[in-house]
């Protein structure tokens, strides 16, 4: 299935899934350097880690959950 048919959440999925495998590639060794960019700190990693936290708080997010917060155009809870 190509991008254009893909939904968000098969796209955020797909992104997830992505840095989760450059992750197990990029873990450290035991003396603190990537096996894969020989660095101690990986900017593929740190990349990868800015990735599933990004696509963990779209995730949590939603209009109904923030309503009050400011600049946001979401239906506001009465009550």
């Amino acid at each position: 299935m190509t991008a254009p048919f893909l939904s968000l959440a098969q796209i955020r999925n797909r992104l997830i899934l992505t840095a989760r495998w450059v992750l197990r590639h990029h873990q450290p060794a035991p003396d603190g350097r990537c096996p894969a960019c020989r660095t101690a700190d990986c900017p593929v990693a740190a990349a990868a880690r800015d990735v599933l936290r990004a696509a963990m708080e779209v995730h949590l997010w939603s209009a109904t959950a923030r309503p009050d917060e400011p600049g946001q155009d979401g239906p506001r809870e009465t009550g």
